[in-house]
């Protein structure tokens, strides 16, 4: 359904809602009217709308595109009008457009937060937890395509088993990394330790993996249908599982309570709809706790290598299952884990090395496992002694979360050589039915370090489309992304070399829907805005042999920002914790 209003009739609205002052993006960009500039809606004038109003069509339907995310999607649309968002995809503005009630909810979501322990250390206070504030939240969850959903689930455990593969072959990383350690000094240092440690002999053959794959909704425009695209895969270091677990209850508890206002009426559009139960806290700490299980000594401890002075809630929500899960799934089958947390500048004054027997001990306790929640940036090696103690962990027998073979998996090159042509039947030879199901998310990536038609090619394109590219570095965190005139910028003026240590990828146009954005000392505000899926899994499997002792796929994080922001993080700011109402993939593209 599309509402077409007279210019008076929409100027009014506009006083109305300034009045009320919810946020709504009248810009040109992705609204929720469509205006028309008189009453007689002359045909021409009409299709004008329409080719400028930034909206796609999904089985005769208008969809709106949307304007960057961490990986990118839609350019902005042109012009001055708007497109409606209706059905499933608004549901929570058409169930809650009051702005009383829109306050009251907020307030209502926070008080429940703060009870299940939805919340973390202040900005102004990050080495304290007297202080607490819940996160950056979505006040209802959003909408989003179950179909892709479940096809991200069912992929996850396969992506665990390719890039421990991959973790093990080390020529095919060595073969990977030849030209990205030209530009890129941060990796070139990981491939000197992964090379040291292959040299020597690696001590401790179990390798585990905790992993985050993160994807975005797709309209494809030619096929005309709707598609999961993988945006990356991240490797050890990630974030958001504890406050991904209690979002999921927050969430529950706010469509409870709609129900409750709502009296039961005008809900119907729900009635599809599933909020998946999501418990990554618990089932990541489990698979820690498997891994410390796995060492073989009950007196040993477990290392938390984390960095409290970053984004703080994030540094509360990781230790909720290193230390509180695990501490707790110990106790049950009584076992006591001792969790001991330092940063890695900690770790080189108190953790050794015993080269008789190459065991790693902190503060005289043998490690059994490390897990690293710091230390995927060059930033987090501002000395040599930082990079000393990593390499003292690697030649050791504790288990490392990831090692370095693993870590440098995780990165935009693996990625994008992946994509290539007969790599996914190197690595699943003779298991054609996981090959398609990998290749089905993957979207266009291209590497930039050769000097050949096909990369020119691609390059042009790039600088000439601008909006439909982002180039990549090998930095994690959301960084080393690069946009419209500073991706040209860059892509005109590097050597062939500095080109090495970056990738190009096709932009993703994900599908943008309304939910209210409920930030720490603001008013809430409705956002048209686009969810990232983060689908968490972890593996432990011996490298001496190839065999898996444990494949998991554990739960999800979903992080949604507005349409117009590029980078999409929580700890950057734009993003806001939020869960997935799963709608049935044709009522989430219908209008």
């Amino acid at each position: 359904m599309v509402v077409t209003l007279t210019t008076a009739e929409v100027a009014s609205a506009q006083a109305k809602l300034d009045t009320l002052e919810i946020k709504q993006q009248l810009n040109g960009e992705h609204g929720v009217l469509l205006l028309s500039n008189n009453d007689n809606h002359h045909e021409n004038e009409q299709q004008q709308l329409q080719q400028s109003n930034g909206t796609v069509k999904m089985n005769g339907h208008h969809h709106p595109t949307t304007n960057g995310s961490a990986n990118g999607t839609a350019p902005p649309p042109q012009g001055m009008a708007l497109a409606a968002i209706v059905g499933a995809r608004s549901y929570v503005s058409d169930l809650v457009p009051d702005v009383k009630q829109v306050h009251e909810l907020a307030e209502y979501g926070l008080d429940y937060a703060h009870s299940i322990g939805l919340c973390g250390r202040t900005l102004e206070h990050k080495f304290k937890s007297d202080i607490a504030t819940a996160p950056p939240l979505a006040l209802f969850p959003s909408p989003f395509p179950h179909s892709l959903y479940t096809q991200a689930m069912e992929v996850q455990e396969t992506l665990n088993e390719l890039y421990f593969r991959i973790s093990c072959d080390h020529e095919f990383l060595l073969e990977a990394y030849k030209d990205v350690i030209k530009g890129d000094p941060y990796i070139k240092r990981c491939v000197q330790i992964a090379q040291q440690i292959h040299e020597e002999g690696v001590h401790q053959p179990l390798a585990f993996s905790v992993q985050r794959a993160d994807y975005l909704s797709h309209w494809d425009e030619q096929k005309q249908c709707i598609e999961l695209k993988q945006v990356e895969v991240n490797i050890g270091q990630i974030g958001g599982p504890g406050s991904a677990t209690q979002a999921n209850k927050y969430h529950r508890k706010m469509l409870e309570k709609l129900a409750i206002v709502r009296a039961g009426k005008g809900i119907e559009v729900l009635a599809n709809a599933e909020l998946p139960k999501n418990m990554p806290r618990h089932k990541m700490g489990q698979s820690l706790y498997e891994g410390w299980k796995l060492f073989g000594d009950p007196n040993a401890v477990l290392l938390f290598v984390n960095q409290p002075d970053l984004f703080p809630f994030c540094h509360f929500e990781q230790v909720q299952f290193t230390t509180f899960q695990v501490e707790k799934l110990g106790i049950r089958e009584g076992n006591r884990v001792e969790v001991i947390r330092m940063n890695l500048k900690e770790c080189a004054e108190r953790c050794r090395l015993d080269e008789r027997d190459f065991s790693l001990y902190a503060d005289g306790k043998r490690v059994a496992l490390v897990h690293m929640a710091y230390g995927y940036l060059a930033e987090h090696y501002p000395t040599e002694a930082e990079w000393q103690v990593r390499i003292a962990m690697e030649r050791s027998t504790a288990i490392l979360s990831p090692n370095i073979r693993l870590q440098l998996t995780g990165t935009k090159k693996i990625q994008q050589v992946l994509s290539k042509p007969g790599v996914l039947e190197y690595f699943f030879p003779k298991e054609p039915e996981r090959v398609v199901a990998l290749r089905d998310v993957f979207t266009d990536l291209w590497g930039l370090e050769n000097d050949d038609d096909v990369t020119n090619e691609v390059i042009r394109n790039a600088i000439q489309r601008p909006a439909n590219y982002v180039l990549k570095a090998q930095m994690g965190a959301g960084k080393g992304n690069f946009f419209d005139d500073e991706m040209v910028q860059k892509l005109r003026t590097m050597s062939l070399e500095e080109r090495g240590a970056y990738i190009l990828q096709k932009k993703i146009w994900p599908v943008a829907v309304k939910n209210y954005m409920l930030r720490p000392f603001q008013a809430p505000y409705l956002e048209n805005v686009v969810s990232e899926l983060g689908i968490y899994g972890s593996i432990i499997a011996d490298s001496s042999n190839g065999k898996v002792l444990w494949n998991s796929a554990e739960g999800y994080l979903s992080r949604s920002k507005p349409v117009s922001m590029n980078q999409g993080g929580v700890c950057e700011g734009s993003g806001v914790v939020d869960s997935v109402l799963l709608f049935p993939t044709n009522e989430f593209c219908a209008d």
